[in-house]
């Protein structure tokens, strides 16, 4: 089922990890409660997003910190794996095709 199912967000970035075939970013929102109580308080979310293309990993790096605000668009890859112990795994990413910078945090990172 890979790449069957899209995803948007809208998200601040946490950190920025270059590994050789990957960049891996982790990111915040406030997710919204969906109990119809009106004055349910948001609750923070923290997620993983992967790049793997190279070219989109280099204009990753280049324009975007830490506290950015930032659209992303993907789809979401999945795969399976047998770790060392010969246990079968399952990984669900959430690939990372575009991103459009929508505001810069030139204030440093923020305290979440």
């Amino acid at each position: 089922m890979s790449g069957s199912f899209s995803w948007d967000a809208i998200v601040q970035v946490g950190t920025i990890k270059p590994y050789e075939k990957a960049l891996v970013l982790t990111v915040y929102h406030e997710f919204e409660s969906h109990s119809g109580d009106n004055r349910a308080a948001s609750k923070p979310a923290w997620n993983t997003i992967v790049c793997f293309r190279e070219r989109m990993r280099s204009e990753i790096i280049d324009h975007l910190a830490p506290g950015d605000l930032v659209h992303f668009h993907g789809y979401v890859r999945t795969g399976t794996f047998t770790d060392d112990v010969d246990d079968k795994r399952r990984t669900v990413d959430l690939v990372i095709q575009r991103f459009d910078l929508l505001h810069k945090h030139i204030d440093g990172p923020t305290d979440h």
